[in-house]
């Protein structure tokens, strides 16, 4: 698995929108800016444990969303194979074209 922070930058990405405004931005302030609890409770006006509570919550969250959806997984996994294609010679993606275009 990926490390934390790319793990969480990618759950952002991809299920930020579904969180509320303050969730989303102390996540982003956290795993994307790399700021620490402290920096960031200074910066909203509430103590070091509000923001680990909301961190925590938001992490829950995110990964209940992709643990019920799989977005995330499902478009690394196409990646790799859209790369896979990439490197093959033009004659054998056709031909996986041709394979794909059989199965009903």
């Amino acid at each position: 698995m990926l490390d934390n922070n790319a793990w969480f930058n990618d759950l952002l990405a991809w299920y930020g929108s579904l969180l509320t405004d303050n969730q989303f931005n102390i996540m982003q302030n956290y795993y994307g800016d790399d700021l620490s609890l402290a920096e960031i409770a200074e910066n909203n006006g509430v103590s070091r444990a509000a923001i680990q509570q909301t961190i925590k919550r938001s992490e829950e969250l995110l990964e209940n969303y992709e643990n019920k959806l799989n977005v995330v997984k499902k478009f690394k996994l196409r990646r790799k194979q859209y790369d896979k294609l990439k490197r093959l010679n033009i004659e054998e993606v056709a031909e996986i074209v041709l394979q794909l275009e059989k199965i009903e």
